[in-house]
Formats: C-alpha cells, sequence, structure tokens
C-alpha cells in the first residue's frame, strides 16, 4: 500500500519542484509579465461575458416579447431553383430587403433558416407581403408574390416563409409558430 502512495504521490511532487524551480530561475520580469498576462486574459473573458448579457439585455427592451414579430425564410425542395432576393412588407410598408449570397443560398439549402426580419409589432391582424426572385432549372428567371393575413395576439409571434421548389416556379408557403 506505502508503494502505490509513493507512486502517484511522486510525480506529483517532482512536477511541484520543478514547477517552483522554473519560476524561481525566471527572472523577476518575466514573472510580471505572465502574471499580467494572466490578468488580461481574465479581464477579456469576463468583457466577453459582459457584452454577450448586454446584447441580450438591450434585445429584450428594444423588441420587447410581447410585441416582437420575427419573420424566418426556408427553402424546400430540389436545387433546380436558387432564390436571389426577397422583399418584405408588413401592412403595406416596406420593412426588410435582402440579396442572397452563394454561401447564403447554400445555407438555406442545407435545411438553413434565416431570420430575415424581427419588429415590434402591435396585436390584431396585420398583412404580410413577400415578393421574391430567383432563377430555376436551366437559368429561367422567376418572379413570385404572395399576401399572407396574420393576427399578432400579446406575445411573440414567428412566422417562417417557406420557398418550395419544383417546377419551372417555386411556391411561397407562411407558417405561424406562434
Amino acid at each position: 500500500m506505502f508503494q502505490v502512495s509513493g507512486r502517484i504521490f511522486l510525480p506529483f511532487l517532482l512536477l511541484n519542484v520543478l514547477t517552483a524551480s522554473a519560476l524561481a530561475e525566471a527572472p523577476p520580469e518575466q514573472q510580471e509579465f505572465r502574471s499580467l498576462d494572466e490578468q488580461v486574459q481574465g479581464l477579456k473573458g469576463e468583457v466577453i461575458s459582459i457584452n454577450r448579457e448586454l446584447m441580450l439585455l438591450q434585445e429584450k427592451l428594444v423588441y420587447p416579447s410581447n410585441t416582437q414579430m420575427s419573420v424566418f425564410v426556408s427553402l424546400t425542395g430540389g436545387e433546380d431553383f436558387s432564390l436571389d432576393a426577397i422583399e418584405l412588407r408588413i401592412d403595406g410598408q416596406l420593412v426588410e430587403k435582402h440579396l442572397y449570397s452563394f454561401r447564403e443560398l447554400e445555407a438555406l439549402r442545407k435545411k438553413g433558416v434565416q431570420r430575415l426580419h424581427t419588429a415590434n409589432v402591435a396585436a390584431g391582424k396585420h398583412q404580410v407581403e413577400v415578393a421574391m426572385a430567383g432563377h430555376a432549372g436551366s437559368n429561367e428567371s422567376w418572379n413570385q408574390q404572395a399576401v399572407f393575413a396574420v393576427t399578432k395576439e400579446t406575445g411573440p409571434k414567428l412566422i417562417e416563409l417557406s420557398v418550395i421548389g419544383g417546377g419551372s416556379k417555386p411556391s411561397i408557403k407562411m407558417t405561424n409558430w406562434k
């Protein structure tokens, strides 16, 4: 039993002796810089944490959950069409225009979902209009528009606009998540 304890204790003892001797041999300036570097790294971690908390707090203040409405976009279907641009209107007012890059389109094709717009919207009935443009099949361009009636109640409202591929003209489907 003494040998097992000795075997376990010996590496820890050697490690402590080697660390203490390395620190003792290092000039005081290097010890100060190591200590200062460790403090800077600790402060950097704290700043990143505080920044994340502030961003979450800002989002809660700017978009309170009882008036928040978010619109998301997804692609469903084959890769025989591409989405080039989207325009979103809420109650006749243009709120978002977006041109898609190659990377964004690839992410959507891999079942990604894009948050297109978040806004404060009063409770009641609203009209959501979406216009999309893209290319299908053999580079044939397409334009598609759709109008949806949305009833916003107290609490957050999540809407997904799905572009469903197939054929020469994709269609748009709206899903209410809340």
